[in-house]
């Protein structure tokens, strides 16, 4: 393997830290946590309705956080947590 993979897999093993999302799923009822997850899965639904709807239930959860949950970019996978 060159250099250059090498750096790739590297960087790739160091993603942030543990997402927003998994966050607010502890704090969400069961049911809550089914829509939640079902929202982010559904592209069609915008990422600002899911922060809008959160944000009315007291949850920050930025568009930008959405938006990489959805490129496949957190470090859990949420749907092996809950």
């Amino acid at each position: 393997m060159g250099d250059l993979l090498n750096e790739i897999h590297d960087n790739a093993a160091k993603r942030g830290k543990q997402s927003r999302i998994l966050e607010i799923l502890s704090g969400l009822s069961n049911d809550d946590q089914k829509d939640l997850i079902t929202a982010l899965d559904d592209k069609s639904i915008p990422a600002s309705n899911i922060s809008k709807a959160m944000k009315k239930r007291g949850y920050k959860l930025d568009i930008s956080v959405i938006n990489r949950y959805r490129r496949g970019e957190l470090l859990t996978d949420i749907h092996e947590s809950f």
